[in-house]
């Protein structure tokens, strides 16, 4: 990965919600506990103090509901409704963890294991009807190519696919560089990914001409119940997964 890459995540994700909580919370009570923070250096930590509060509650509880504006917008595909033709799967890529002594299946982590079976289900969906069709995935990572190989292989053949209608690259370290990748693949493209990684991927095809059939693995949904209020970690992980892809989507109208 390029020094570039790596620094503008770095950056990313100074304005993910905890970052920038923990940032608001630390500043201000740096100001009320500053031998003489004067009168409004000591106004201005109780102002950032609240803030930090009050915007790691909010994340705590209504998280799940800002990524939901994300997860809802497509729906998953049923493959039976497909017309008949000539389709090529992508999968962006998601994690490849290099420890060989992993059983090749379990090489992937969550994220790309459920892009792949979604893959792999609506690949199977297909063959039944009597349509060939192929999988393309992208998976980065310092393994050696023969391990991501097998590892790819031995995933989608429990789904009945044969090794000669899968391919991989390993070179696409952006989802930028992916579709770019995938517009130049032969075929109708059907593109596989988690549902709130959807959008930012749809607007992303949009730009390269990729007219391909968004695919999402999951929905996402969850339902609190009475403890809807109750703060919950998990709302913040949504919270700043949903942060992460507008701020991508927000690069690409950008740049």
């Amino acid at each position: 990965m390029g020094w570039m890459l790596v620094l503008k995540k770095l950056f990313a994700r100074l304005f993910f919600p905890v970052p920038v909580i923990f940032l608001l919370l630390a500043v201000g009570l740096v100001l009320l506990f500053w031998p003489k923070p004067g009168k409004y250096g000591h106004r201005a930590g109780k102002i950032l103090v609240c803030t930090a509060t009050l915007l790691l509650l909010l994340a705590s509880i209504f998280g799940s509901r800002l990524l939901l504006t994300l997860t809802g917008r497509y729906a998953p595909i049923d493959p039976d409704k497909l017309p008949k033709d000539n389709y090529t799967l992508v999968v962006p890529g998601s994690g490849f963890y290099r420890d060989p002594s992993l059983p090749p299946e379990h090489r992937f982590n969550d994220g790309m294991l459920l892009r792949l079976q979604e893959a792999g289900r609506i690949a199977q969906a297909l063959s039944k009807r009597g349509m060939d069709c192929r999988i393309f995935a992208s998976i980065v990572g310092s393994s050696p190519t023969a391990e991501k190989r097998r590892a790819l292989e031995t995933l989608l053949g429990h789904y009945g696919i044969p090794p000669s209608r899968i391919s991989f690259c390993e070179n696409a370290l952006t989802s930028r560089r992916e579709v770019a990748a995938f517009s130049k693949l032969p075929g109708k493209k059907i593109l596989v990914s988690e549902s709130f990684h959807m959008p930012r991927l749809m607007m992303l095809s949009k730009r390269y001409k990729l007219a391909a059939i968004p695919a999402p693995a999951s929905r996402g949904t969850r339902n609190g119940g009475i403890f809807y209020f109750v703060p919950s970690g998990e709302r913040i992980a949504d919270c700043e997964r949903a942060v992460y892809e507008y701020l991508g989507m927000l690069q690409y109208l950008l740049f």
